[in-house]
């Protein structure tokens, strides 16, 4: 089995609805936000739709934001402080910390979504799931997500990503499905 795996997709917030019913029927888990902090008062969800920010893509470049570290309930956050960095109150991401275990117990989830500027138009914005280890709740966690993607978006075989429901439709209706809005049309998600 490779080390790691990633699965890629285009959503609207309504299509990741399906997915999480799923996933939360199998697995009780928190959804931390990936972010610097000046304090440790790190954003965590029951869900990630609850995040008020979810899924807008405030760069044509960049999928929706925040991005989230998904992890069993039960799990330490995989965060701590950082006092090397440049501004040493702040705090951020780190898998382990000098003299504890790494805390791998999660996958990444940089959720799909929108953007539209005059400058670049609008689109929706690639996103992604992934994880690189192989601690069993990260393959659980990720392989959940992978089944119910697989479940409820159709698959557009010649660009190799999942789209949603609503994606679809959106891209029927002449929507952009890009990596980056800055690329030309022509380099958007094609279904055939």
């Amino acid at each position: 089995m490779p080390k790691g795996h990633a699965l890629y997709h285009y959503a609207t917030k309504a299509d990741y609805g399906p997915l999480l019913v799923d996933v939360a029927a199998k697995l009780d888990l928190k959804y931390a936000v990936d972010e610097w902090r000046v304090k440790p008062d790190y954003r965590v969800y029951e869900s990630p739709l609850e995040a008020p920010d979810f899924g807008i893509g405030r760069a044509p470049q960049y999928a929706g934001t925040p991005s989230f570290f998904i992890l069993p309930k039960d799990a330490e956050l995989p965060f701590s402080h950082m006092p090397h960095r440049e501004v040493p109150e702040k705090y951020g991401f780190v898998p382990s910390s000098i003299g504890e275990p790494p805390n791998y117990r999660w996958i990444k989830f940089h959720p799909s979504g929108f953007h539209k500027s005059e400058q670049w138009g609008e689109g929706l914005l690639e996103g992604w799931i992934a994880t690189n280890s192989q601690n069993p709740d990260s393959i659980a966690i990720f392989n959940a997500f992978k089944k119910s993607i697989k479940k409820h978006f159709k698959y557009f075989q010649f660009s190799g990503v999942y789209v949603g429901p609503e994606a679809v439709k959106y891209f029927e209706s002449g929507g952009r499905l890009s990596q980056d809005l800055r690329l030309p049309r022509e380099s958007d998600i094609r279904r055939n």
